[in-house]
């Protein structure tokens, strides 16, 4: 079981960042700080494992699988055409079908924590991040 920071000091800390990084701030500005701060509190137990993966874009990697999942690794998208989306990064059934076939020549467990982050990164880094652009909308700001 892994060992949860405790909410409310991370969204203590991330506030108070917030206000030291960018003093007064507007309305708008102190909403998407705050926003910012719940995405980390809601993948928090996530971040080891991503670092591990992402060797760069970790931010980047939290902020979709928080726009995906919200952080929850039994999350189940159903699509219009038939189609399903599972797990943090909610991998398209075909995408997984794709990847078992051509590149790890053996099933996957997209429900698998692990299993889906290390797809997402290799995924990501060898052929970008428009597998996700349906959630651009959520995170397409923060891909800086």
């Amino acid at each position: 079981m892994r060992k949860k920071i405790v909410g409310i000091d991370l969204l203590l800390g991330c506030t108070l960042l917030s206000v030291i990084d960018f003093g007064f701030q507007s309305p708008n500005d102190i909403y998407s700080n705050y926003s910012q701060c719940e995405i980390v509190m809601e993948v928090q137990e996530w971040i080891p494992d991503v670092k591990l993966y992402f060797k760069q874009d970790e931010a980047l990697a939290l902020t979709v699988m928080w726009c995906e999942s919200k952080g929850k690794s039994n999350a189940t998208g159903y699509n219009r055409d038939g189609t399903f989306d599972q797990g943090l990064f909610q991998f398209n059934n075909k995408t997984e079908e794709w990847l078992e076939k051509d590149k790890y020549k053996r099933e996957l467990d997209m429900y698998d924590p692990i299993e889906n982050i290390k797809a997402a990164a290799w995924l990501s880094y060898y052929d970008g991040w428009h597998h996700w652009n349906s959630s651009k909308h959520c995170w397409g700001r923060y891909d800086r």
